[in-house]
C-alpha cells in the first residue's frame, strides 16, 4: 500500500522538473518574444490553413514561431512544400528539430525570424500575439514579393485587407484564420512640374 507514494511523489517531481524547464525556456528568450509563450497551433487549424495555401510541391513556406514543427512537418508531408521555421524557445526547438528530423526539405532555425529575409518565401505562417502584428505588417510589406500567400491565426495583419477569412470546421478550434496575398510595394515619386 504505501509503495505507491514514492511512485507519487516521482511522477510529481518530474512534472515540476519539466514546468521549471518550460518556465526557463521562455524566460530565457523574453527579451525578444516579450513572453510568448509556445503554444501549440491545433491540428484542425493548421489543416484548414495549409489547404487554404494550396501549397504546390516545392514551394517554399516559412513559419515564423514554429513551436514543435507541425506546420513543417504537414507541409511537407501533405504538400511536398520546403519548409523553413524560426523559433527561439530552445525547448520548442529541440521539440521541431527532433519532430522534424529525416524530412527532405525541412529545416529548423534557432533565430529571430525579425532578423531573417522573409523575400524567398512563397507562403508565410504565423500566429503571434496581437502586439506585434504591426511591427510583422512593415517586415512583410517591405520583404515579401507581390502575390506571397500569408496566413494569419486569429489575428488579423493591420493595414492588410484578407483575400479571405476562414473558420475551421471543429468546435473547439474555430476561431479566424485571415488569408493574404502580399501587395506590390508603393513606389515613391516625385511630385510633377508644370
Amino acid at each position: 500500500m504505501t509503495t505507491w507514494i514514492p511512485l507519487i511523489l516521482a511522477a510529481a517531481g518530474l512534472l515540476f522538473l519539466a514546468k521549471a524547464a518550460y518556465v526557463a525556456a521562455t524566460a530565457s528568450v523574453y527579451g525578444t518574444t516579450r513572453g510568448a509563450l509556445f503554444v501549440p497551433t491545433a491540428q484542425a487549424r493548421v489543416r484548414a490553413a495549409l489547404d487554404a495555401l494550396s501549397l504546390h510541391p516545392g514551394q517554399h513556406l516559412v513559419d515564423l514561431g514554429c513551436g514543435d514543427g507541425r506546420v513543417l512537418r504537414l507541409a511537407a508531408r501533405r504538400h511536398g512544400a520546403r519548409a523553413t521555421g524560426f523559433e527561439l524557445n530552445p525547448l520548442a526547438y529541440l521539440r521541431a528539430r527532433l519532430a522534424c528530423r529525416g524530412l527532405p526539405g525541412v529545416s529548423v532555425r534557432r533565430e529571430d525570424f525579425w532578423k531573417a529575409d522573409l523575400s524567398g518565401a512563397d507562403a508565410v505562417f504565423c500566429y503571434l500575439c496581437p502586439d506585434v502584428m504591426a511591427r510583422l505588417a512593415r517586415k512583410l510589406s517591405g520583404e515579401l514579393r507581390p502575390g506571397t500567400r500569408v496566413v494569419s491565426c486569429n489575428f488579423e495583419i493591420p493595414g492588410w485587407v484578407p483575400d479571405r477569412v476562414i473558420r475551421p470546421d471543429h468546435p473547439l478550434h474555430n476561431a479566424p484564420i485571415y488569408l493574404y496575398r502580399a501587395r506590390r510595394k508603393a513606389v515613391a515619386r516625385k511630385p510633377e512640374t508644370f
